[in-house]
């Protein structure tokens, strides 16, 4: 069934020699329809994209994902040998295949270099199964890391989307005091209280404003594409994009490193899939090595957590100081207002004072946005989700 009109996914024939290209298809979910309940359905096909609901929209409607489950049969329950044996298959169908051309046969050089390349894919699957030690469940992991690095990226994105929002606000409110000061620096030159300089710099100044504000507005329809094809939209699609939630800062309370590392570890997929070529390797060498990797995934899984945790407790500082200074603000703009009111403040200077409110809202929402993004990130590694690089 169809999430939504505007939804596709690009279906690639895969082998293990080459792929072909794609042909954009509408169709429906990943999953059957007895996977989920009606509701949980209705909740997926609706216009709205909502942060939560990410991981799962990405389970179903993303194209790599779809792309990954059905290149994923032809490994599914495979050992490392019965994968060796299909590149071996697939050489050998390779090196079956070349004719090698006559010097007097008609493009002999086009023929010859053709010829050429088929005998180097050849060669390099058979380098790829006398080296190969990935099995069924090793791709399995590899997938399924790549949809949760996907699901981590997207809820990123509409972190960005709404950090872009506020941005905007900031720099529409500051075109707004530009012109009001170009505005104000011509009133002055007229009554021969500003030079001409004086209004070219204002001047100068609403056109950078203007800029600014062309800028957000451009980063934010990228960023909007890229989320809602991401999830299974068009990129011309006009889905409501749902509020963020508020971030649960009582979560920090549950995030211990020390204690967490074995919980990332026993989850993380570069790890998992490190152990389980230890499993498949034969080559004393290649164990030695896999090893060694397997120890620094360790200690990267380790010290990657730690990192995580500070840049919470570091997002949680920010956003406590943003909100002590809007409360400052917020008093500094109610008596600027109040004077505005009884005509004790000109309009530029009133403009002045809302400008750095508006500033000081955006700030506090953005370290908001920070801190949310910073614990999902410490909870993503908790899923398996922390890179090792």
């Amino acid at each position: 069934m169809k999430k939504m009109s505007g939804r596709i996914r690009k279906v690639f024939s895969l082998s293990l020699a080459a792929a072909l290209t794609a042909v954009p298809l509408e169709v429906s979910a990943s999953s059957p329809e007895f996977a989920r309940t009606a509701e949980e359905w209705a909740a997926l096909r609706d216009n709205i994209l909502e942060y939560e609901e990410i991981p799962d929209l990405i389970h179903e409607y993303n194209s790599t994902v779809q792309n990954n489950q059905l290149s994923y049969e032809d490994y599914k329950g495979k050992s490392a040998n019965e994968i060796a044996d299909d590149y071996r298959d697939a050489a050998e169908t390779l090196y079956s295949s070349i004719q090698w051309p006559s010097e007097d046969d008609s493009g002999y050089a086009m023929l010859y270099s053709a010829a050429q390349s088929a005998q180097a894919q050849a060669k390099q699957m058979e380098k790829m199964a006398d080296e190969n030690v990935s099995d069924g469940m090793i791709i399995k992991w590899q997938y399924d890391q790549a949809e949760a690095a996907l699901a981590s990226t997207a809820q990123n994105l509409m972190n960005q989307y709404y950090q872009l929002q506020e941005n905007l606000k900031t720099a529409q409110s500051s075109k707004e005091l530009a012109e009001a000061s170009l505005n104000s620096a011509e009133v002055r030159r007229s009554l021969g209280m500003a030079t001409e300089n004086d209004v070219l710099n204002a001047r100068e100044t609403v056109k950078t404003a203007e800029s600014a504000v062309i800028t957000i507005e451009s980063s934010l329809r990228s960023v909007k594409q890229n989320l809602q094809v991401m999830t299974g939209w068009t990129y011309d699609a006009e889905p409501e994009i749902a509020p963020m939630p508020q971030p649960d800062i009582s979560r920090i309370d549950g995030m211990d490193p020390e204690a967490d590392k074995a919980k990332a570890a026993e989850a993380n997929y570069t790890l998992l899939i490190d152990r389980r070529k230890l499993e498949n390797s034969e080559n004393s060498l290649n164990r030695r090595i896999q090893e060694q990797t397997i120890a620094n995934d360790e200690q990267k899984i380790a010290s990657g957590l730690s990192d995580l945790y500070s840049s919470v407790l570091q997002a949680r500082d920010g956003y406590t100081q943003a909100l002590s200074a809007m409360e400052l603000e917020e008093s500094a703009m109610a008596a600027a207002k109040k004077k505005y009111e009884l005509g004790m403040l000109g309009r530029l200077e009133y403009l002045q004072a809302e400008n750095s409110y508006v500033g000081k809202q955006a700030d506090l929402r953005i370290k908001e946005l920070s801190l949310q993004g910073a614990m999902d990130a410490y909870d993503w590694a908790l899923k398996g989700n922390l890179a090792l690089n």
